[in-house]
C-alpha cells in the first residue's frame, strides 16, 4: 500500500459505519516504503490486535485491516478502540507512539516507547532542570522558538512576492510570542488536528529518545510533548489561509491536508529540539 496516512473512521456527512479511507501518494521506485500514522477513529468499537507481524483492526460490519508495523510511524485512537494487550505490546517494541484523544479528536493522553538508551539531550534536560531558575530559561527559549517561526514564515511571504499586510507580523507577534493565544487551525475541527499533531510531535520525540514530560526541582515539570505541539501547531497555523480553511470541510479531507505538509512540520520538530539542545548546552557549558 502507498499510502501517507492510514485512517478507519466513519463518514460523518453520511452516517455510515466505521471505513478505512487511505490517502495515497506515490513512492520512489526501489525505496523502502515509510512509515505512516494509523488513525482509528471510528463510530462504533472497534478492536486491535495482532496478526503475525501486523496489526488487525476489527470494527462491526466491515471486513478486517492488516496494517503492517514496519509501515506504521504512530496511532491515533479514539476511545471506542479496544486494544489487545499484544498490540500494545507490538507497538512499543516497535517504537511506535500511540495517542488517545477525546470524542472531538482533542488528545488525552500517549503512551511512548521506552527508549533503552537515554539521548544526550535527555540527560542534558534532566541536569537543566536540577537549577531553580531553569523554567524561566526555557520560558525565554520557548518564546524564541515562537518568534523564529513567525520570522520565517514573513521570510518565506517576503520571498514570494506577499508580504504580510502592515500592522499584521506585529499583531501576530503579539498573539502568539506573548499572549500565548490558541493558535489550533479550522476552528470546530481544531481537536482532530490537535491529535494529529500531538501524535506528530510524540513521534518526533521518541526517534530523539526523549520524554513527554520531565520533571524538576521543587516538583516542578517541563511538558515537552505538550509544548512541542504547540510550537507544530503554531508552524501549521501559518501554513494555513483562511480561504483554505473554509474550503476544507470533513475529517478525511482534512488530515489529507494535514499529511501533504506533515513531512514540513517533522523537519521543523527536528530543528526545534536541535536548537533547544543548543540553548541547554550553552547554558550548562556558563553552569559548570
Amino acid at each position: 500500500m502507498n499510502s501517507s496516512a492510514f485512517q478507519v473512521q466513519c463518514d460523518r456527512a453520511v452516517g455510515s459505519s466505521p471505513l478505512p479511507v487511505l490517502a495515497t501518494t506515490p513512492s520512489r521506485a526501489g525505496t523502502e516504503p515509510q512509515r505512516r500514522p494509523l488513525y482509528l477513529r471510528p463510530r462504533g468499537k472497534t478492536r486491535v490486535d495482532m496478526d503475525g507481524p501486523a496489526l488487525r483492526v476489527r470494527s462491526a460490519g466491515r471486513a478486517e485491516v492488516r496494517y503492517p508495523l514496519y509501515r506504521v510511524s504512530r496511532v491515533v485512537a479514539s476511545p471506542d478502540v479496544e486494544w489487545s494487550a499484544r498490540a500494545l505490546r507490538a507497538c512499543l517494541e516497535t517504537g511506535i507512539p500511540i495517542v488517545l484523544v477525546g470524542e472531538n479528536g482533542a488528545p488525552l493522553g500517549s503512551v511512548f516507547p521506552a527508549s533503552p538508551h537515554t539521548s544526550r539531550l535527555s540527560e542534558a534536560i534532566d541536569e537543566l532542570l536540577d537549577r531553580p531558575d531553569w523554567s524561566e530559561i526555557y520560558a525565554t527559549w520557548l518564546r524564541a522558538a515562537r518568534m523564529r517561526i513567525l520570522r520565517e514564515w514573513r521570510a518565506d511571504r517576503e520571498a514570494a512576492g506577499r508580504p504580510p499586510a502592515p500592522g499584521e507580523f506585529r499583531e501576530l507577534v503579539r498573539r502568539y510570542v506573548y499572549a500565548g493565544a490558541d493558535a489550533a487551525p479550522f476552528g470546530e475541527a481544531g481537536g482532530l488536528w490537535r491529535g494529529a499533531i500531538c501524535a506528530l510531535a510524540a513521534g518526533a520525540l521518541s526517534r530523539a529518545g526523549l520524554q513527554a514530560t520531565y520533571w524538576g526541582a521543587g516538583g516542578t515539570v517541563l511538558r515537552l510533548l505538550d509544548d512541542l505541539t504547540r510550537l507544530a501547531e503554531l508552524c501549521l497555523r501559518m501554513e494555513v489561509h483562511a480561504r483554505m480553511e473554509e474550503s476544507l470541510v470533513g475529517e478525511a479531507i482534512v488530515l489529507r491536508v494535514f499529511h501533504a505538509i506533515s513531512d514540513k512540520l517533522d523537519n521543523k520538530c527536528a530543528l526545534v529540539l536541535a536548537s533547544l539542545a543548543r540553548r541547554i548546552r550553552q547554558v550548562l557549558a556558563e553552569w559548570r
